[in-house]
């Protein structure tokens, strides 16, 4: 975690400000897969205290993948708890999910995009996976799925507290 960034922690509980990226292919968006994690989810990352969350989106892909992107629109937004598959920790997590484009097109016909950060760069790659499939697979969190093709911007309250 970085000092600028949106996350504090009390008693067992952590408080989590995150900008979650959508880019769209036809029937297919870009989705992180963490070879630690057995579920997918959308890449992104923690809003730096006085960043607005389109320019976390951009900063974000570009710190881990090296490639420029364009801001499209904000989809919508979850407040999203949940406990973290990583380190058991109760999360409430308030997340904006922002969809962005490529700014060089070859990167639509990339079937692997690799995260170029140090600490990363083992384990997280961004795939391509179509909108269908992924109702069928470990995706969190889900309801994201219901959000991405709507015009309007939506606001999901999400308990995933299993």
């Amino acid at each position: 975690m970085k000092n600028n960034d949106i996350q504090f922690e009390k008693n067992d509980k952590v408080f989590n400000y995150r900008v979650a990226i959508v880019i769209k292919n036809g029937n297919k968006i870009l989705v992180q897969k963490d070879k630690r994690a057995k579920h997918l989810t959308l890449p992104g990352g923690r809003c730096e205290l006085g960043e607005s969350s389109s320019d976390t989106a951009y900063r974000e892909f570009l710190e881990e993948t090296g490639i420029k992107t364009n801001y499209v629109k904000s989809i919508g937004m979850i407040e999203n708890f949940f406990v973290s598959s990583f380190n058991g920790k109760n999360y409430h997590e308030i997340l904006l999910i922002n969809e962005l484009k490529f700014q060089d097109n070859k990167y639509y016909d990339t079937l692997i995009i690799k995260n170029i950060e140090e600490k990363k760069k083992d384990f997280i790659e961004y795939i391509w996976k179509d909108l269908n499939e992924l109702k069928n697979e470990d995706f969190k969190p889900n309801l994201i799925l219901d959000m991405i093709n709507k015009i309007e911007f939506i606001h999901f309250i999400n308990k995933d507290n299993k």
